[in-house]
């Protein structure tokens, strides 16, 4: 099948690296896919992802500015009719792109995964309206990551037509500055058996770092020893800045990496203490390189890990409680290989690319539309 997967651009965020790991592994399968980018592609920031396009991979870029106008869905809508794909996947909120096209071309078969809950997937009351008719006619066939957010969209819509395809992520690999980070890593420890945590997230308020540097701080003062790295972007804004002097001594900012998998195989534990999530992409890639994950029990999180069995849980935004985890940890580590298992067999890419390949060939042999 040719098909064309779409999102606004390449930056370092969970459902820009989905699209990329979904790309590659369709791609290897044997179709013809191709990442359209609808920002401009001479903005690293916005480009962060696209050095792990594989060369099998197509991409293009609208190199459009940020905003919607009907004159860049005409655009897109060119772009997309000269290629004459099978399938249209869209990422993040770039659906009203293609509404128009949706109507007309109805031998090409539109697709949107929901990165998130329902309610923060559109951006007005009109447009609302406008995902509703089209999700219900299948139009624009919705697809969930998890079951809290199929529950939110059949909640909002009162409609019961998206499945759940979790979330998916190629296993990581190490990249030839592994050696450095390892060094790098042991020269922030206290001695051999300091436990290393770490955190992938960038700097924003659903993340809620804020009590992840209080959870840390509140062990630094009991004395107990740990190093917390912290990596991503955003922490050189004010606010970030004012959180950086807020922690503690053993608290480590490394800012944007774009060889995260390395610092994660030298660390021990990955925290999130997020307020909500879709189903967290850093959340697999520590599964699979084995790390226990201390996380807010939100969003699409519970349906990941059980508490005791796959990481802990905390069940709300409580610093004491979260406390109380990292603490269960240093005490019961979960096995390792258990957790790259449990990805491999669970989250792993492959699974998932075969779950929507399954989806995009069901559409295909539908005579309705």
């Amino acid at each position: 099948m040719k098909i064309i997967q779409i999102i606004y651009s390449l930056s370092s965020g969970g459902a820009e690296r989905f699209v990329v790991d979904l790309s590659n592994e369709l791609a290897n399968m044997g179709h013809d896919v191709t990442v359209c980018m609808l920002l401009e592609d001479n903005n690293t920031r916005l480009t962060f992802n696209k050095k792990f396009i594989n060369n099998n991979v197509k991409f293009h870029a609208m190199n459009f500015d940020k905003g919607f106008s009907i004159h860049k869905s005409d655009l897109l809508q060119a772009y997309i009719k000269k290629e004459n794909p099978d399938i249209v996947h869209c990422h993040l909120n770039v659906i009203p792109y293609v509404f128009r096209l949706c109507l007309f071309y109805r031998h090409i078969k539109f697709f949107h995964t929901l990165h998130s809950i329902a309610e923060y997937t559109f951006d007005s009351k009109l447009q609302y309206y406008f995902n509703k008719f089209y999700y219900k006619l299948n139009l624009i066939r919705p697809i969930c990551i998890s079951k809290l957010c199929q529950k939110s969209y059949e909640d909002l819509y009162n409609l019961f037509n998206a499945p759940v395809i979790n979330n998916g992520r190629a296993m990581p690999v190490v990249s030839n500055k592994f050696l450095a980070v390892k060094k790098e890593v042991e020269c922030l420890k206290k001695n051999t058996t300091s436990p290393v945590f770490i955190h992938v997230a960038r700097f924003s308020p659903e993340k809620n770092q804020q009590m992840l540097i209080d959870s840390f701080n509140a062990l630094f003062e009991e004395g107990i020893d740990f190093v917390l790295l912290v990596i991503g972007s955003g922490y050189d804004s004010e606010t970030g800045k004012q959180l950086q002097k807020q922690a503690c001594k053993n608290v480590y900012f490394l800012c944007e990496k774009d060889n995260v998998c390395d610092y994660m195989l030298c660390a021990d534990a990955f925290c999130l203490t997020s307020n909500y999530e879709g189903l967290s992409i850093t959340l697999l890639e520590a599964l699979a390189c084995g790390l226990t994950p201390i996380c807010t029990s939100v969003g699409g999180i519970p349906d990941v890990i059980e508490d005791d069995i796959t990481g802990y849980l905390s069940p709300n935004q409580n610093v004491g409680l979260y406390v109380k985890n990292l603490k269960r940890f240093m005490t019961r580590p979960l096995n390792k290989d258990y957790l790259i298992n449990y990805y491999k067999e669970n989250y792993s890419m492959d699974i998932c690319a075969k779950k929507y390949e399954k989806e995009y060939i069901k559409s295909t042999c539908c005579k309705n539309n």
